[in-house]
């Protein structure tokens, strides 16, 4: 295996570990989307970015499909917010996320992350993202 291949390989291991995490330690009164883990079709991609204060918001998902993503945010001085499409609708959705943490959407073609605040501040995250099949 290549040094970039096992690179690869070990981060996808660590959002594995990350994602099992996340989901065993997740509070008895957080609210959460329901996933339909069978309608996952296809591991699609899986990366990284870091969005900073006055920065316009990243995009890792423009398009008309259905997707699952995983969203650990891993480093941060600063709240996050997400802009997404709920699966039954094509009105957007916002979600505040305060400092660091793993989250998990369903979205309908679209999902962009965006530093709140004044100052100098920055968010550095990683995302998994799955396909989902039709129902």
């Amino acid at each position: 295996m290549t040094n970039m291949g096992g690179q690869m390989f070990s981060r996808w291991i660590l959002h594995c570990g990350l994602l099992g995490l996340a989901v065993a330690a997740v509070p008895a009164g957080i609210a959460a989307q329901e996933i339909d883990f069978g309608r996952i079709g296809a591991f699609e991609s899986m990366g990284s970015g870091t969005v900073r204060t006055g920065s316009p918001p990243k995009t890792p998902i423009d398009d008309d499909e259905q997707h699952a993503i995983f969203l650990t945010i891993w480093n941060s001085d600063t709240d996050a917010k997400v802009y997404w499409k709920a699966l039954d609708s094509d009105k957007e959705q916002t979600t505040v996320i305060h400092g660091t943490g793993v989250r998990a959407f369903q979205t309908n073609g679209e999902f962009k992350i965006q530093v709140i605040g004044e100052g100098d501040h920055e968010v550095k995250y990683d995302y998994v993202l799955l396909h989902l099949r039709k129902k």
